[in-house]
C-alpha cells in the first residue's frame, strides 16, 4: 500500500509542478472495487456443471484503477489507465513485488500501464497514437485483447457530422524487432464509417488481419493468417423503445499452410445482438437475443469456427464487458464470456443462442433492483458429439438473476448479487459421458464500489 500511495503523491507532486510551469491542465478519475464471491460448484476456473462433486470457490478481491488525464494545450491530450489491481484475491499476494492474478499466476509489475496514448487535434483531423481503448459501437465483439491494442488512428477532418471516419493500423504482436526472423508479426488494418443523431448511431466497420506468427514454425507447419471482418452497430430511439443491435461475421483463411501437402483450413461464422427495451416511469424493462454461430463440420479440412463469434480459437468468449447474465456471460463463470477465464470449451465449439428479460426498477434515488431471466441452447452439437461418440441434447439451460444497488454517497454504492442456473441436457449428457453428473450453478456476490 505504501508503495501505491507513493507512487500516486509523485506523480502528483511531478505534474503539479510542470502544471504550474506550462499551465497544463491535470485530471483523474478512476474506481476502487472490493468484492466477495461464492461460485458453488466451481474449480478454480470458474463453474464446473459437468462434475457435481466439484468444490465451491469463495473468496474477496479487489480491483483499484486510476485513469489520469494531461491536456498539454488546446491540440495535445495525454490519457492513460493505470491498474494497480485487477481482480486481485485477498490471500493470494506476496509481499514482494511479485503479485498474483485471480488464476494465481505471477506477474513482475507494481502498475500495469493498460492504456497510454496521446489525442492530436491537427489541420487534417484528430489523431490517437499509442495503447488505446477499443472504438467501437457495442459490449457484443470486444475481447480482451482488443480492448486495449497498440494502434494509429486517424479521423479525417473532411468528413463531417453527422458523419464521421476512422481509419487505423494495428499492431498485436511484433515479433520482428527482437527476433531473428523475416515477417512473424501479426498486424490489422481497419476503416470504421459512423452516422449519428440524437436518436439514432449508425456504425460500419471493416478489418483486415495479416497475422505471420505461424510463419517460421518449420517446413511442414508454417502457415499465415489473412483473414477479413465486417461488422455493424446500430443504436436508435423510436418513441419509447430503444433499438440496439450488433452483428459481426469473419471470413478468410485460418491456417493457410505452406506445405502443399497440408490441407488449409478457412474461417467462416457469424454473431449477432439484438435488445430492445422501453423506460416507463421508474421501471426499465427489454428483451434481448444473441446468437455465436458454432462449429457444424468435423472434417480436418473443414472451415473452423470463429469461436463464439469474437476469435479462432484465441480470443474465445463474448465480449469481456457484455455482462447482461451473472453467470452465463459473468467474468467469473468461465462460461460464454473469457474476461478473466477462456470460456468453455465445449460452449465454444457449440456456439449459443439465447433469449431473455431483463429489468431494472428505481425505488428511490438511492435504492435500484435489478431482474434478469434467460434461455440458451447450443446452436450445433455436431463436433461436441463426434468428439465424444454420443448424442448431446442442444439445451445450456435456464438462469434467474436478482441484485440490488444502493447508493451509500454520491461516489459510492454497494450491490448485491444472487443467480442461479438450472443445467440442462448438454452438460447432463456431456457430464454422463465422461462417468459424472452434472449439477446447477449458484452465485452470490457483493460487491463496494468507490468511483472518483
Amino acid at each position: 500500500m505504501k508503495k501505491i500511495i507513493s507512487t500516486v503523491a509523485a506523480l502528483g507532486l511531478v505534474v503539479g509542478v510542470a502544471g504550474a510551469a506550462s499551465a497544463m491542465d491535470f485530471s483523474i478519475s478512476g474506481k476502487y472495487v472490493v468484492e466477495g464471491y461464492m461460485l458453488n460448484n466451481a474449480d478454480g476456473d470458474g463453474f464446473e456443471p459437468y462434475d457435481d462433486d466439484a468444490s465451491t470457490d469463495s473468496g474477496w478481491l479487489h480491483t483499484f484503477i486510476v485513469k489520469p488525464e494531461l491536456k498539454v494545450n488546446d491540440k495535445i491530450t495525454m490519457f492513460s489507465e493505470l491498474r494497480f489491481a485487477k481482480y486481485n484475491v485477498w490471500g493470494n499476494q506476496s509481499t514482494s513485488s511479485m503479485k498474483y492474478d485471480i488464476k494465481g499466476e505471477g506477474y513482475n509489475s507494481d502498475i500495469d500501464v493498460y492504456l497510454l496514448y496521446m489525442e492530436y487535434l491537427s489541420p487534417v483531423g484528430k489523431f490517437r497514437v499509442g495503447r488505446v481503448p477499443v472504438i467501437w459501437g457495442g459490449d457484443f465483439l470486444t475481447s480482451s485483447t482488443d480492448s486495449h491494442v497498440n494502434r494509429i488512428m486517424w479521423w479525417p477532418s473532411f468528413v463531417s457530422d453527422p458523419f464521421s471516419l476512422c481509419l487505423y493500423t494495428q499492431k498485436t504482436t511484433e515479433n520482428d524487432f527482437s527476433e531473428d526472423t523475416t515477417d512473424s508479426d501479426n498486424d490489422s488494418y481497419l476503416v470504421d464509417l459512423a452516422y449519428k443523431t440524437d436518436k439514432l448511431k449508425l456504425v460500419g466497420g471493416y478489418i483486415y488481419t495479416n497475422n505471420k506468427t505461424g510463419s517460421d514454425s518449420g517446413a511442414a507447419t508454417s502457415y499465415d493468417q489473412q483473414n477479413h471482418m465486417l461488422r455493424a452497430y446500430g443504436l436508435a430511439k423510436i418513441g419509447m423503445v430503444n433499438l440496439e443491435g450488433e452483428w459481426g461475421w469473419k471470413f478468410g483463411d485460418y491456417r493457410d499452410y505452406d506445405d502443399p501437402a497440408t490441407e488449409d483450413n478457412d474461417v467462416d461464422a457469424m454473431a449477432l445482438m439484438l435488445d430492445a427495451s422501453t423506460t416507463m416511469d421508474k421501471l426499465d424493462i427489454g428483451l434481448m437475443y444473441f446468437w455465436a454461430e458454432g462449429q457444424s463440420d468435423t472434417d480436418a479440412d473443414a472451415d473452423v469456427e470463429m469461436a463464439m463469434g469474437n476469435g479462432v480459437l484465441i480470443n474465445r468468449g463474448l465480449g469481456d464487458d457484455f455482462n447482461p447474465y451473472y453467470i452465463l456471460t459473468g467474468d467469473l463463470s468461465g462460461m460464454l464470456n473469457s474476461d478473466v477465464f477462456p470460456a468453455d470449451d465445449g460452449m465454444v465449439i457449440s456456439g449459443v443462442q439465447c433469449i431473455g428479460l431483463h429489468s431494472d426498477f428505481q425505488v428511490s434515488d438511492k435504492l435500484t433492483l435489478h431482474g434478469a431471466l434467460a434461455y440458451a441452447w447450443a446452436d450445433t452439437t455436431d463436433v461436441a458429439e463426434a468428439l465424444l461418440g454420443v448424442s448431446i441434447g442442444d439445451e445450456y439451460g435456464w438462469e434467474v438473476d436478482l441484485g440490488a444497488k444502493y447508493k451509500l454517497l454520491d461516489n459510492l454504492t454497494y450491490e448485491v448479487r444472487a443467480a442461479y442456473f438450472n443445467t440442462g441436457d448438454f452438460f447432463d449428457d456431456i457430464a454422463t459421458a465422461g462417468g459424472d453428473d452434472s449439477d446447477d450453478l449458484y452465485l452470490l456476490s457483493h460487491h463496494l464500489t468507490m468511483t472518483f
